[in-house]
């Protein structure tokens, strides 16, 4: 009997998946528009969608259009929070600019909460205003405190056609929430534009994600040890972050495939696959194994430092556990990294490149591995010079802070001695790619409302 590897499976569930799509949306609802309640365009909505939702106007199993755009204050106390099975949609250009925010303390609540099998479909949300004081010092980052979306253990979110923009710490956070779609959504700004913690089953497809100040999405574990899987992002671009990366998984993700996608004009690395094991008071044992399994093929990485970043640093970890908790099972396909920009110049002089190469002087590494194992890449492809297909570092030597011990580096450096699990293995084909263009910003696909 054929057993059903874990990317068999993800390739099944988004399979099932594609096909629940055109089934979202149909059947019996009331539909009601904006301006069945007298709404007009630019109006202060505030109270008003909140008592439509707190009286049961809205109610579970509707939809509601809206017809222009409205104003929302993100400090009122006033909480909206929509019901099961509700559909928020709105004509093309039509949303919420969103005022009051503040840069000293978080909104008392974002501007929207879902509930299980929300659909929010063809919806533009701004923040308004450009925030003036550093918020985040380590990153030099400016942004406004609050969040646009939240769900926490929620399930079957589709957000679909939207366009959610702003310099706010997320435009979507979500927890503990499972079947998560976002299909065709323009997303601008934000710290940790999406943050995802302990979040399951989640599609990304055809989506824009830029300008983030930090990173474009964020892995987390909400504090339950839990880590993200069985994602797939697929055909979205991440392009012209502050100081950041395009996908940091800090919180897992594990099982997963990231195909055809574009990594452009990112200041630290496309991808940052990186575990580090919550806080100090946590054992290592209630916590799961982070960063396994997980696919890249058909990628594109260029103007950044570093391609694909793959780190353990924990302090907590042993001889005995650095194994199963290590970074491990990686396979890097089929993509291409290169640099467009000329003349070359490291980050700190204004450019993409690496600010403190090693003796091989190189301006981009491809794959950056610090502590992990069974990393594997095939026909590699690059575009341009000085670029290093692999660097080997460790955290244990200082490389980031002091977060993982000798002892453990030493035994996970010597896998391969022990049962024959290599570090990294792989190849680069010797015809270069064709130059790449610089500053293109064209997404081949569309997004946004419609």
């Amino acid at each position: 009997m054929k057993t059903t590897t874990p990317r068999t499976a993800l390739a099944l569930f988004v399979v099932l998946s594609l096909g629940t799509w055109a089934a979202e949306g149909q059947g019996d609802r009331t539909v009601h528009h904006s301006t069945d309640f007298g709404w007009k365009a630019n109006q202060d909505v505030t109270g008003a969608f909140t008592k439509l939702l707190q009286d049961g106007t809205l109610k579970a199993g509707d939809e509601f259009v809206l017809d222009h755009t409205y104003r929302i204050n993100i400090a009122s106390k006033s909480p909206r929070v929509l019901p099961a099975n509700f559909t928020l949609s709105a004509v093309q250009g039509a949303g919420f600019s969103v005022y009051g925010l503040s840069q000293e303390t978080n909104a008392p609540h974002p501007v929207l909460e879902l509930g299980d099998r929300n659909t929010l479909r063809n919806v533009t949300i701004t923040c308004e205003g450009e925030p003036t004081e550093v918020v985040a010092w380590r990153r030099n980052a400016k942004y406004f405190k609050g969040m646009v979306i939240l769900a926490s253990n929620k399930d079957d979110i589709l957000i679909e056609n939207c366009r959610l923009s702003g310099l706010i710490s997320h435009n979507i956070r979500m927890s503990q929430c499972r079947r998560l779609k976002v299909i065709g959504c323009h997303i601008v700004g934000g710290f940790w534009s999406v943050y995802l913690a302990s979040v399951t089953d989640a599609i990304f497809w055809r989506c824009l994600f830029e300008k983030s100040t930090c990173d474009g999405i964020k892995t987390g574990n909400a504090g339950s040890g839990k880590a993200c899987r069985n994602f797939v992002v697929e055909n979205c671009v991440f392009q012209d972050n502050g100081v950041g990366d395009g996908i940091d998984t800090t919180g897992g993700l594990n099982d997963s495939v990231v195909r055809n996608c574009i990594f452009r004009r990112i200041l630290v690395s496309g991808m940052d696959i990186k575990s580090s094991y919550g806080s100090k008071n946590q054992k290592i044992e209630d916590l799961e194994p982070e960063n396994s399994n997980i696919l890249i093929e058909k990628c594109t990485f260029h103007d950044m430092p570093n391609g694909i970043v793959l780190t353990t640093g924990a302090e907590k970890l042993t001889v005995d556990t650095v194994k199963k908790y290590a970074v491990h099972d990686i396979d890097i396909n089929d993509c291409l990294f290169g640099h467009a920009e000329k003349p070359l110049r490291p980050k700190k002089d204004g450019g993409y490149g690496a600010n403190h190469p090693s003796e091989a002087g190189e301006h981009m590494r491809a794959i950056h591995l610090k502590d992990a194992y069974g990393i594997r890449y095939r026909n590699m492809r690059l575009s341009g010079t000085r670029i290093l297909p692999v660097r080997v570092a460790s955290v244990a030597d200082g490389y980031w802070g002091t977060r993982l011990g000798k002892d453990a580096r030493d035994a996970l450096n010597a896998l391969h001695q022990m049962d024959g699990a290599d570090l990294i293995t792989g190849n680069v084909l010797d015809t270069p790619a064709p130059p790449i263009r610089p500053g293109v910003r064209q997404v081949p696909f569309a997004y946004g409302p419609q």
